[in-house]
């Protein structure tokens, strides 16, 4: 989510607006849902809300409802590991991942599923995790110039930086932060604190709303 909500929404109005003119109505409400408000933090709610995302994928064929989808069972494997139920941590971990992995092969053309690929996974905790994945997406996204403008590497960057953390290459991690507090000093501050950061404008308009509409 966006610090300013009143802000963010009002943007996504504005955007929404501007796509009406081709499609009539959006593919995704339950996706769209998460990109406006987050996942709940109830356990239950939670539930309800993952079963939902898989129902709409399984209905509209939507990539961003996949990869939510993954996202929320990841959610709910961590849930499960802090609650010490590693039995079926276990299970929903393996199922998250499964589908995060078939988002992207069933749509491998489309390179913002990667992207959502690197961005759920460079910001799970490190014990679910999957570092060596994240290291090889962003690899492959930042030698492929022009996909993404410079906003988006930036993130792309940041992602890559937390895996090297993960993967416990700290030299890396230390010489790319450098680099990435060079440039913006306060993005630097805040990827220390491990938090998944909140969906920016450009991620809005480059990623998510191009996904949710099914472009």
């Amino acid at each position: 989510m966006i610090h300013n909500r009143n802000f963010f929404l009002l943007c996504w109005f504005l955007l929404c607006l501007a796509y009406a003119g081709n499609i009539k109505a959006a593919p995704a409400p339950v996706a769209e849902h998460v990109i406006k408000s987050g996942f709940p933090m109830e356990a239950d709610m939670l539930a309800e809300m993952t079963q939902s995302l898989f129902k709409e994928y399984k209905a509209n064929d939507n990539p961003l409802s996949l990869v939510f989808y993954a996202y929320g069972t990841l959610r709910q494997a961590d849930y499960f590991l802090k609650t010490n139920d590693f039995i079926r941590a276990s299970e929903f971990g393996k199922t998250g991942f499964f589908y995060l992995d078939e988002a992207v092969d069933l749509y491998a053309e489309n390179p913002l599923v990667r992207y959502m690929r690197a961005r759920v996974d460079a910001y799970l905790p490190a014990a679910i995790g999957r570092c060596v994945v994240t290291l090889n997406d962003t690899e492959q996204m930042l030698k492929t110039p022009g996909i993404f403008n410079a906003g988006l590497v930036e993130h792309i960057n940041e992602m890559r930086y937390r895996a090297l953390l993960s993967c416990k290459r700290k030299k890396q991690a230390d010489t790319l932060l450098a680099e990435i507090e060079l440039r913006n000093a306060s993005t630097a501050s805040s990827l220390a604190s491990g938090n998944a950061p909140e969906w920016d404008i450009n991620e809005v308009t480059e990623v998510l709303l191009p996904l949710v509409k099914g472009k």
